[in-house]
């Protein structure tokens, strides 16, 4: 069985970048600007503990350097909803630190399902990763590459129809690691 951080690779690389599912990660990935981390932790404290530190790290880091981090976080749970609920704790942390407009927070789970659609919808397979993943974003990298409001819109209308478009068995394919 593959490790965390190599599935976790394997999702960013060939999903993400690959499907161009996030057209504004392949350069900076080309870079090395993206952090991957893995936290191992199973409690709850332990886990915004290790966010808080990987928080800090990135606030004391050029975004030339690192420009985003994603947290794998293998021993999360395996509930999409209580992983979610996780994040908006983690969201009004931001905000109560004032960071809410340095950093933005988004999900990934291996059960991701968008609001009103069903669990086998593709359009969920945008968001679903190997394990629970946290990716934390520098709200000036979204600024710049999102320069016209519908921007992501565009995105994510182009990336329900690219996953529409693919040969199930292709998808299945790709996304092997949910099947386990």
């Amino acid at each position: 069985m593959e490790n965390t951080l190599t599935l976790t690779n394997y999702w960013l690389r060939t999903i993400v970048i690959g499907l161009d599912l996030c057209p504004f990660a392949r350069i900076p990935y080309e870079r090395g600007q993206i952090r991957v981390v893995e936290c191992q932790d199973s409690t709850e404290e332990g886990q915004v503990g290790f966010f808080l530190e990987e928080l800090e790290y990135l606030n004391q880091t050029e975004s030339a350097e690192v420009s985003t981090t994603l947290i794998a976080y293998p021993n999360a749970s395996s509930d999409f909803i209580v992983f979610n609920d996780f994040v908006g704790d983690l969201e009004y942390m931001l905000e109560e630190a004032e960071l809410s407009d340095v950093f933005q927070l988004v999900a990934f789970h291996p059960e991701f399902v968008f609001e009103e659609t069903d669990f086998d919808h593709v359009g969920n397979y945008v968001n679903r990763s190997p394990v629970p993943v946290l990716h934390i974003l520098r709200s000036e990298d979204i600024a710049r590459a999102l320069k016209n409001p519908k921007d992501g819109e565009i995105i994510s209308f182009n990336n329900d129809r690219k996953l529409h478009e693919m040969d199930r068995a292709k998808l299945d394919e790709l996304f092997y690691f949910l099947k386990k």
